[in-house]
């Protein structure tokens, strides 16, 4: 798959839009866009929010923020 685009007087590019739909992007999400150090193919992929992945996350216990606190102030506690 390769399409043309243009670059604009501020240095952006229009993704076009089979691109985007393969990608499955939407309108503001991130992209990490990775260059060699010696030039070469460009790649781009799509970065999931911090806030969506965290949401994956199942933990089976619930956790007490208190007794988490306590108990690292003791774990740390100086002599």
């Amino acid at each position: 798959m390769a399409y043309f685009t243009t670059i604009t007087k501020k240095g952006q590019i229009t993704i076009p839009k089979p691109i985007r739909d393969v990608l499955e992007l939407k309108t503001a999400d991130r992209i990490l866009v990775e260059i060699p150090s010696k030039g070469g193919v460009i790649t781009m992929k799509p970065v999931e929010d911090f806030l969506e992945v965290a949401e994956k996350i199942k933990i089976k216990k619930k956790i007490d923020p208190l007794k988490t606190r306590e108990l690292m102030e003791k774990m740390y506690e100086r002599e």
